[in-house]
């Protein structure tokens, strides 16, 4: 499975050669990672091959007045912390299993990025698709926002609650998205965000990067293991971004296959 890194293993020899002569021991695709471990699985550095060059990654992490300070858990987190920062790179997933980290990272790195000024705002999307196999709790009342209330419910969790949300909400700086709506508009200046990404089609994966204006940045974090609908099973748009866009310079992904949620949820694993 394509995770956005490759894990080479050297001997101290193989190790000497790399650092001396740069003599890359794998093919790597533009903005993919490489691992590098000693021969008891000990991690000695990490990289990203971009512009047909090796960039070292340097340990950091995010620190949001709304959200406080977030550090990496796993290198894994450290690759996508990394992906999240880099603005020379527009279009960016974050795929993984549930109780991953991907919505902690993800709106963690958006708010920072609001904060220090780099975009005007964020544009949230979450397919409004119920969980399969659970029946609809049918017609809701109230306007777009209203209705769509509940989707912001991964971001409830991590900024502290609905009072911190509506502020963002109010300075005009989060905008609640219905996907219905988004044929037509050219988001500028803005991080577009899309949360459970499994939920969506080819058809819709362009749809979202054809919206995507001038200093604008596209972040979708997806589950693929969870879809809600036979039919993004058949035709995903997340696992047809990372065939056909992986490699080109404006896109990267990373796999997050670790829940770190609790030790709780991690039960849900012996049910596979």
């Amino acid at each position: 499975m394509n995770t956005g890194y490759q894990i080479v293993r050297l001997t101290d020899e193989e190790m000497g050669r790399f650092y001396v002569n740069n003599d890359l021991p794998i093919q790597l695709q533009e903005n993919e990672y490489l691992v590098l471990e000693d021969l008891n699985g000990k991690i000695v550095d990490k990289f990203k091959f971009q512009n047909s060059g090796l960039k070292k990654i340097n340990f950091q992490m995010i620190n949001s007045t709304f959200i406080g300070k977030i550090k990496p858990k796993t290198f894994e987190q450290e690759l996508a912390l990394d992906l999240l920062s880099d603005n020379s790179v527009p279009v960016k997933i974050v795929r993984g299993v549930y109780g991953a980290g991907k919505d902690l990272l993800m709106f963690g790195k958006a708010l920072e990025f609001l904060e220090k000024g780099y975009y005007e705002k964020i544009i949230y999307i979450r397919p409004n698709v119920t969980l399969k196999d659970v029946p609809d709790i049918g017609y809701l009342r109230g306007g777009v926002e209203e209705k769509l209330s509940w989707t912001f419910g991964p971001l409830y969790d991590k900024i502290g609650g609905k009072e911190n949300l509506d502020i963002l909400i109010d300075q005009n700086k989060l905008e609640l998205m219905p996907l219905l709506f988004i044929r037509g508009r050219s988001f500028e200046n803005s991080i577009v965000y899309v949360t459970e990404g499994q939920n969506i089609t080819n058809e819709i994966a362009k749809l979202l990067l054809g919206r995507i204006g001038h200093d604008s940045i596209l972040m979708i974090n997806a589950d693929t293991h969870q879809t809600d609908s036979r039919i993004y099973d058949k035709d995903n748009g997340i696992v047809q971004m990372i065939d056909k866009l992986s490699g080109n310079s404006l896109f990267g992904y990373i796999y997050l296959g670790q829940t770190l949620r609790s030790d709780t949820a991690n039960l849900a694993n012996l049910l596979d």
